[in-house]
This record gives structure tokens, C-alpha cells and sequence, in this order.
């Protein structure tokens, strides 16, 4: 039942598919190319949103601050927005932004998506609210929103800690995954029924553990389409309404389903980073794999973050964003101001071993499997990504300007939001 794809040998483009039911606000400029860069189809960074007073508030304070410092627009993709077609507040909120661009320093797509056909998945899981379930739903076709080969899946409280590299991205052609073995928890547990209602298939891992989770576009359209040949219906809406329906205590999670997907069918296009913590392999593929898709000692090779999940992570005093900013400009040719100099000084000798953290409310680290005793491997690898930040920092790729946070505290406060202090 699987559906057929080409694996892929060298990084190209795919055509995307044309959709006309919704609106556009275009990026004010394209991208710049770079030789660290070389080769990496263009990514859209996706935040699906609305404007929504507590998203807002994320949005401004968490995903857009970082993103200004450690994601380039101009070299790696374009932020878009997906948002509500009839609310008048959203196209208010785009409208506005969309005037700062410049000032951030960040290319912003905006789109427009129309109500589905069928209001039923609004309600479908009755668990959640009304906006919830919409963006749920939505993510099962952003694909048709979005023009390049590459999504890059990021939530509003997505907050960046690093500068993003091509080897954060890649392994050679393929895509990196993150996944980690969480389903001591029972949410993990619904979200796996939900995707083995979908596709077939219980999820081998939780990935929804790292952000951007990056998908090449058209797995999205192949899982979609599996899953109506799966369930028998003619659309998603009814794929979505069927299961979300079937069982009050079901937990809709659409990245574990896609990326389970992508795993059982697409395997040989993405490169996997599966954490099973401490479990033996074989005790771990006989209790979580379908046979013969067993995991491998390849898939469990340690990678890092370059985000956290800041709503599910405690750092009151902003002792991460000092570190991670102090990490980020040391030993570069970037000419510090004397108090940030002050503030980097108790952290010139530190790890930075955040990167191997996802959410500290929930376990979600690597310190006590990957990373255990802070083994030099991890250290390696930490070591390794800032002397390649250093060397984009240095060719300004990432100016690391702060000034930009007052740009991005000026848009917040037209809808009233005050965030707090970065560093």
C-alpha cells in the first residue's frame, strides 16, 4: 500500500503542487547564496498560528526573538505564517508585521487558510478547543501552502539557541530526525494510537522531542495520500473526522503520524537520531517495531538541538539565552558592547550542554543516555557546531544584533504584549 517515491541521490527541488483557495503576502527578498549553503534546497521555516492573544504572546516573545538571532532567512528559507482566512485579526496582525521585515531583518510569507469544508474537525477532538483542532488538522495539508521541497515545522513557543548550520539540516541528502523513546508518559500513548489509526503503524518513536522538525514536502503528500487509501475515504476530512471520533481519549499528534510515516516509507530519505535512553535495542524493537523495520545501531547516533521547547521549559533567570548568546559570539569578530562582555565573562569556560536539552518540566534530554558523565563525544560535537557558527557569524551570515529584539518588542506592542526581558 505504500506509495511510490524516488529516493533521492543528490539534494534538488521537487515541483510543488498548485493550490488557488488561498491568500499570499509575498517576502520582501530571496534568498542570498553562500557557500556553507551550497546545495541545500530552498526550506521554509512553518509556524501554522492564529492571533490568538497566548500564541501572540509566543510568537513575539519566544520563536520570533530567537529566530532574528539564529535562523537567516536570507541563506536557509523564508518564516511563513499559515493563518485563519475569515479572521480579521489575523490578516490585521500580518499586515503589520509585514511592515518590520526590513527592520528585523527576516523575509515573511504570509497565507490565508480558508475554514475546511467540513466543521466537524473543529470539534473532532473534543478534548481540545476549536483553534487547536483546526491547526491540527492543517498540518496534514500544509504541504499544498507551501512552494519549496523542504518544510521546516516549528511552534510558536519553538524558542532557537544556537545559529543554524547546513549540517544542523542535513546529513549528506537526507533530512536529520530526532526522536526519543517518552512513552512513559500517557499522552505518548494516544498519540500512538492515533497515528496506528492513520497509517497502520504504532510510532517507533515520540518526534515531537526537537524543533524544526524538517520534512521534505512531498512526505507530507505521500503520507496524506496513504492515509486515505488506508481508511477508504475520498478526503482528509473525513480521514480526520473518522478517527479523531472514534475514541474520546485519542491525542491527535500529526508530526508523529507524518514522521512515522516518513520512517516505515520513506526511510532511506531522512537520517535518524532515535534516543531509545537506556533500553536494550532488541527489548526496544520488540516492544515498539513492526519486523523487519527494526531500528539499527546507525539510527541511534547522538545529535543535538539547536531549540527548545521554552512553554515546557523552566529558565526563569534567562541564564540559557545568556549562555547561548555568549556561545554564540565568542572568539568572533563580532565588536561586543562592555556590558555584554561582563555578562559572557562567568560563561567563557562553560559547555554548553543545553544543546542537548528539549524540555526540562518533561523529560526530555539527552544528558543521561547520549550525553551521560558528559562524555568528550558530546563535546566533540558541541565543539564542532561553534567553530562552524564562528566561521558564519564571521562571514555575517548571523549578526547576532540585539537591537533587533526592541524591533520585534515595537510590533508586539501593537497588540499590547510586553515581553520580558531576553538576556
Amino acid at each position: 500500500m505504500a506509495p511510490v517515491h524516488h529516493p533521492v541521490s543528490k539534494i534538488q527541488p521537487t515541483t510543488a503542487p498548485v493550490h488557488h483557495s488561498v491568500s499570499k503576502i509575498q517576502p520582501a527578498t530571496s534568498r542570498k547564496p553562500d557557500h556553507h549553503f551550497n546545495e541545500v534546497p530552498d526550506i521554509t521555516l512553518t509556524v501554522r498560528m492564529s492571533s490568538n492573544a497566548k500564541l501572540l504572546n509566543h510568537f513575539y516573545c519566544t520563536m520570533l526573538r530567537s529566530l532574528t538571532l539564529y535562523w537567516s532567512t536570507s541563506h536557509l528559507g523564508n518564516l511563513l505564517l499559515i493563518l485563519d482566512k475569515e479572521s480579521k485579526e489575523d490578516h490585521k496582525f500580518a499586515e503589520n508585521l509585514q511592515k518590520y521585515q526590513i527592520k528585523l531583518g527576516i523575509n515573511i510569507s504570509f497565507i490565508y487558510e480558508p475554514l475546511p469544508k467540513d466543521k466537524r474537525v473543529l470539534t473532532v477532538a473534543r478534548s481540545q478547543p476549536r483553534g487547536y483542532n483546526r491547526q491540527l488538522y492543517s498540518s496534514f495539508i500544509m504541504d499544498k501552502f507551501i512552494s519549496t521541497p523542504i518544510v521546516a515545522w516549528i511552534d510558536t513557543d519553538g524558542k532557537f539557541t544556537t545559529p543554524v548550520t547546513r549540517d544542523n539540516i542535513f546529513k549528506g541528502n537526507k533530512l536529520r530526525v530526532k526522536g526519543m523513546d517518552t512513552f512513559q508518559y500517557d499522552w505518548i500513548s494516544r498519540w500512538s494510537r492515533f497515528t496506528e489509526k492513520m497509517i497502520g503503524k504504532h510510532m517507533p518513536s515520540d518526534f515531537m522531542t526537537y524543533f524544526p522538525v524538517y520534512i521534505w514536502r512531498d512526505t507530507i503528500t505521500n503520507c496524506r495520500n496513504y492515509i486515505l487509501k488506508h481508511l477508504n475515504v475520498s478526503t482528509i476530512e473525513e480521514a480526520y473526522i473518522r478517527v479523531g471520533s472514534t475514541d474520546y481519549n485519542i491525542h491527535m499528534s500529526p508530526v508523529n503520524t507524518i514522521m512515522t510515516y516518513a520512517y516505515y516509507f520513506e526511510k532511506e530519505r531522512y537520517d535518524w537520531h532515535i534516543d531509545i535512553r537506556n533500553v536494550d535495542l532488541q527489548k526496544y524493537n520488540n516492544l515498539r517495531l513492526t519486523p523487519g523495520h527494526e531500528l539499527t545501531s546507525p539510527d541511534l547516533t547522538p545529535d543535538f538541538h539547536v531549540s527548545l521547547h521554552d512553554k515546557y521549559y523552566t529558565d526563569a533567570n534567562n541564564a540559557v539565552n545568556r549562555q547561548a548568546y555568549c556561545a554564540a559570539v565568542n572568539n568572533t569578530v563580532l565588536n561586543m558592547e562592555q556590558n555584554i562582555k561582563q555578562m559572557c565573562e562567568p560563561f567563557k569556560t562553560n559547555i554548553m550542554w543545553v544543546l542537548f536539552e528539549f524540555c526540562n518540566k518533561v523529560k526530555q534530554e539527552h544528558l543521561t543516555t547520549w550525553c551521560k558523565n558528559k562524555n568528550k563525544h558530546c563535546i566533540s560535537m558541541i565543539k564542532e557546531h561553534y567553530d562552524k557558527t564562528r566561521q558564519l557569524v564571521n562571514k555575517g551570515v548571523y549578526n547576532l544584533d540585539l537591537k533587533k529584539f526592541k524591533v520585534v518588542e515595537e510590533v508586539a506592542n501593537f497588540h499590547k504584549i510586553k515581553c520580558r526581558s531576553f538576556l
